[in-house]
């Protein structure tokens, strides 16, 4: 093309792009769409024509129905939005052009939030970064993915996460901002007394019976630092919310010990406040984090834990630290039988299992960091401590992070956690999940769901797939309309002949439904998260 030929194109491409409306008149606000699982903008592609001429860019225009335009950087890159094409559609369509150079998504990013905690640094299990801890290296990326998860939330009041355990430093720098105050005065009734709790107050002792639940220990202000620390305030460390609203319901003494009556009666105080601020949900107590255990099966403390359940509670419990399986000898309360039990094992920083963490590859959920884990302490102090009592409140506050961004019955998001967990070869076959606990991607709803109708194809990956078919290569297609899942073993693999499983997978990785039929034991066993169907039966 000659200088003057191509000065006249432009020319002739600036006066189309005069005479459409302004982009920032008519643009659409924060609207986006899925392409391939990524965030993109509505409707809007970029687009860099091959060469740039009038006649190219009225023929795009034209054919997908262009509403808006404007150039982008200094390189000939325009940015066209149709009025009623899909990313999808644009990108093949223009992509198709010989006069198109390429086409793509005007993808969606986001800042990484990272806090001005100067001891961040130090929680691994938040970002590993393969940073020394305590002497021992880590490996970057064994860890619950926080960082990502707090460019969606870091999280919110609205649900209370109580602490059953040795009580909470609710003066403490750190924890202080994000203790739970009673907003008002309220009366509970445990062990046939009426006790009544001052507005402000911060919770309960079920060793004294009254509305005073400081530490005495440090195990559960530890414990709760970890949950919510306050977060970006400049001080000390931030827990897995930045923002939160932690009870304390103690019954452990300054030695940590406490009977199985107080244990049933800190319980039962989270359940009565939750009760007594009902039309306010000024103690909405979502999520129960249990970092205790010891005794026999009780009867008694069952009846509690199913009580919490049916008033919306999720129970997290510590596996236990005995190195053992609880498949073989139950630890209690993390082996109790109940709808809303979530049992942690511990991992270290190198995704390797703590050497002193209980199993049981079906009595243990998933594993979470407990090793050299840096959190609050009483009296403004911090302090390294290791346990499945340091990996519950990793998973205890990640499923409050969830509930500050999504609207989940205990069920929906038990689901949810257990399906969104980064599978790690020391937990295969020792947990039921085979996976430590992840909050990428915080998602309530999935891409799927927001596009049903379409098929999509997704990428040949090695995958854990449970129990059954653990490290099978798996061809999976997912039919939205249809709601079934179709699982292919890679050659030189085959099912076994009296299993069959089912899943359904969207683009982003998560975990829709599960379906297998046992045959051994005549049952099958559905998964699925709110609102969807299950996949068929094998």
């Amino acid at each position: 093309m000659r200088i003057s030929d191509k000065k006249t194109s432009i020319l002739w491409l600036i006066a189309i792009l005069s005479i459409l409306p302004l982009w920032a008149q008519n643009r659409g606000k924060n609207k986006t769409e899925f392409f391939r699982g990524k965030e993109a903008a509505t409707n809007e592609v970029l687009v860099k024509f091959r060469p740039t001429t009038f006649q190219s860019v009225l023929e795009a225009q034209a054919a997908g129905e262009v509403d808006e335009s404007e150039w982008v950087g200094g390189t000939g890159l325009l940015r066209l939005h149709s009025s009623r094409k899909n990313v999808a559609t644009l990108v093949s369509e223009l992509s198709a052009r010989s006069d198109v150079e390429y086409a793509e998504p005007n993808y969606i990013v986001h800042t990484t939030a990272i806090p001005n905690d100067p001891r961040f640094g130090e929680l691994w299990g938040l970002q590993n970064t393969g940073q020394i801890i305590q002497a021992s290296a880590g490996v970057p990326g064994a860890d619950i993915k926080a960082t990502a998860a707090w460019d969606i939330s870091t999280g919110s009041r609205a649900n209370v996460a109580a602490v059953i355990d040795t009580g909470i430093d609710y003066r403490h720098p750190d924890l202080a901002a994000n203790v739970w105050s009673a907003p008002a005065a309220f009366t509970v009734t445990i062990g046939g007394q009426s006790i009544t709790c001052p507005a402000g107050s911060h919770g309960f002792n079920a060793i004294t019976n009254v509305c005073d639940p400081l530490d005495d220990n440090n195990h559960g202000s530890h414990v709760s630092g970890t949950i919510g620390a306050v977060g970006n305030n400049g001080t000390g460390v931030v827990g897995v919310n930045w923002t939160a609203s932690i009870m304390g319901s103690k019954f452990l003494d300054a030695a940590g010990s406490g009977t199985t009556a107080n244990a049933i009666n800190a319980i039962e105080f989270a359940v009565q406040a939750k009760a007594a601020f009902a039309a306010t949900s000024g103690a909405n107590v979502r999520v129960l984090s249990n970092s205790w255990g010891g005794g026999a099966f009780s009867q008694a403390l069952l009846d509690e834990i199913n009580r919490a359940n049916a008033n919306d509670m999720l129970f997290v419990a510590a596996a236990g630290n005995s190195s053992s399986n609880n498949d073989v000898i139950p630890h209690f309360p993390s082996s109790y039988n109940a709808p809303n039990v979530v049992a942690v094992a511990a991992t270290d920083n190198t995704d390797s299992l703590a050497f002193f963490s209980n199993v049981g590859p079906s009595s243990v959920h998933l594993g979470a960091p407990g090793v050299d884990v840096l959190s609050t302490t009483i009296g403004g102090n911090f302090a390294f401590l290791s346990g499945t009592s340091m990996a519950t409140p990793h998973v205890s506050g990640a499923a409050v992070l969830v509930l500050s961004k999504c609207a989940l019955n205990t069920a929906s998001l038990k689901t949810l956690l257990l399906n969104n967990v980064d599978p790690i070869p020391s937990l295969a076959g020792r947990t039921v999940t085979g996976g430590r606990s992840r909050l990428r991607p915080l998602r309530c709803a999935s891409f799927a769901d927001r596009h049903p109708g379409r098929r999509y194809h997704l990428h040949r990956e090695r995958l854990s797939v449970g129990r059954f078919h653990r490290g099978d290569q798996l061809e999976r297609d997912w039919f939205a309309g249809r709601r079934q899942c179709q699982l292919q073993p890679e050659p030189g693999h085959r099912h076994r002949d009296d299993d069959r499983e089912h899943r359904c997978w969207h683009p982003n990785g998560q975990l829709l439904c599960d379906n297998y039929r046992d045959q051994r034991q005549s049952h099958t066993h559905d998964l699925c998260l709110p609102g969807r169907q299950c996949c068929a039966s094998a």
